[in-house]
């Protein structure tokens, strides 16, 4: 007796490079979670180093970052940020600071009776190792260079109306931040 029932068939038909090209994919996909994998366990490493052997970030307890004594600034090409940290106790007489400057800018751009207003803004990063004094203060200066791109456009006459440059810092090692605006 014959069947009504449908039942999906799927009919392939293989290419000559077909098994390889799959053995490729699998191998480059074998090679992402690997990648993954050595990231996590780095990760891991790391914080569990900082949990079991976390007396640096102990005696740190209470280092901060002086709000009037830092500045932020940027001249179109480079950003300067200068900072003061102070009642830092890490063992080695080393800190590492993390500076991250954004750049917003606002420009008005002319030409004849049309008119362009343009936001753009950028941002660079800075990772450095800072010298704690014998007053545990940390007095450091970061120059990073900064590009906003797309604030010129040909033909036209452009003007900055507004610039703001913002200052994330972080200390690493003592968990102090300040988040400074110019």
């Amino acid at each position: 007796m014959l069947s009504t029932r449908k039942t999906p068939v799927l009919i392939t038909r293989r290419q000559p490079g077909d098994q390889h090209r799959t053995r490729r994919s699998l191998g480059a996909a074998r090679q992402v979670l690997a990648k993954f994998a050595a990231a996590a366990a780095t990760t891991m490493a790391v914080l569990a180093a900082l949990l079991v052997g976390g007396s640096s970030a102990a005696l740190a307890a209470g280092g901060h970052f002086v709000p009037g004594a830092t500045e932020a600034s940027w001249d179109g090409v480079v950003a300067t940020v200068s900072f003061r940290e102070v009642d830092v106790e890490v063992e080695g007489g080393v800190t590492t600071i993390s500076v991250k400057v954004t750049a917003d800018v606002n420009v008005v751009c002319t030409q004849g009776e049309s008119t362009l207003n343009i936001r753009r803004s950028a941002t660079a990063l800075d990772v450095t190792d800072y010298s704690i004094s014998d007053d545990g203060a940390v007095a450091g200066t970061a120059r990073l260079p900064l590009e906003v791109r797309g604030l010129l456009v040909p033909g036209y006459s452009c003007v900055t109306r507004h610039l703001s440059v913002t200052a994330v810092l972080e200390d690493f090692w003592t968990g102090a931040t300040l988040v400074h605006r110019a």
